[in-house]
């Protein structure tokens, strides 16, 4: 099991290693995902008998995640229980929301967009604008900002690759360079795939963005970070909520892409427009 530091929120956590536990350290997790409130009132020793475990088995579990013992760790659940809550299905809580839908999107996405520091943006803004070439860097779920800010970036005339295969990722980060740029996109908080093509792109000197959650290590393995925040999910998988925010976070960069050197994108953009009126006359070929 890998030890984390207390700057990971016990969602993260619990995320991260759960795929790595022993048997009984996934009764513990287990309950705890599935039963966070409960957990939340026991003691040490209920919790132990809860999850047929040693009382010293609960303390070496939560010290492996980064807290000081089992108070620590239920001040951090405390902090996060909406979160740690939407790691479970729940048909009921699915229907509330399906129900209010555009408020939940809404709030969710304000909240994340609060947590974006206008001086992350324009960091990775200044980075994207001299960039020779831009790997993104997503797949799954996550390939839907992926491919959205690909066509943005063509669109104003970058060298842009996006490979929704993560082993033609990983190639195609292992040939960048000091001037280009890699786009991580992930909301799967430690995936090992996107973190090869992060350390393929650092080992070549490049600069990583990543949209992803801040206390992922996604985001700890990145030179900027735009956060997809969110202190729930809809679904424990799936991209639901995550995906709106992702395309807040890739509008948003797009937007200060343009703010930042006018005078080129508008000479890129007309040259979009003029494409994409010669192809609404109907497709006779390049002339």
């Amino acid at each position: 099991m890998i030890r984390l530091n207390n700057n990971d929120s016990i969602f993260h956590k619990l995320k991260d290693t759960m795929p790595y536990m022993k048997p009984a350290q996934m009764r513990i997790a287990s309950f705890i995902k599935d039963n966070p409130r409960a957990a939340m009132k026991l003691t040490v020793a209920e919790f132990a008998d809860a999850t047929k475990t040693a009382a010293s088995t609960i303390v070496e579990f939560c010290k492996k995640l980064g807290y000081t013992g089992f108070r620590d760790l239920k001040i951090s659940l405390a902090q996060e229980i909406e979160l740690v809550e939407s790691m479970t299905l729940d048909f009921e809580r699915v229907s509330r929301i399906a129900g209010n839908l555009v408020e939940f999107v809404y709030a969710s996405a304000s909240e994340s967009l609060s947590s974006l520091c206008a001086s992350e943006l324009e960091t990775a803004a200044k980075g994207l604008l001299p960039a020779d070439k831009v790997e993104i860097f997503a797949f799954g779920f996550d390939a839907v900002a992926g491919l959205d800010f690909f066509v943005k970036l063509k669109q104003l005339g970058f060298q842009c690759n996006f490979y929704e295969n993560p082993f033609m990722q990983s190639i195609s980060a292992y040939h960048m360079t000091s001037q280009s740029v890699g786009i991580a996109i992930s909301s799967s908080h430690s995936s090992r795939d996107i973190l090869d093509s992060i350390q393929y792109a650092k080992k070549a000197g490049s600069m990583v963005i990543s949209i992803a959650a801040a206390g992922s290590r996604i985001a700890a393995a990145s030179d900027v970070v735009l956060p997809t925040y969110s202190k729930t999910k809809i679904l424990p998988e799936g991209g639901i909520l995550t995906r709106y925010i992702q395309l807040l976070m890739v509008d948003s960069l797009f937007l200060k892409l343009l703010e930042m050197d006018k005078e080129r994108f508008a000479s890129a953009y007309r040259q979009f427009e003029e494409i994409i009126n010669y192809k609404r006359r109907g497709d006779r070929g390049v002339i």
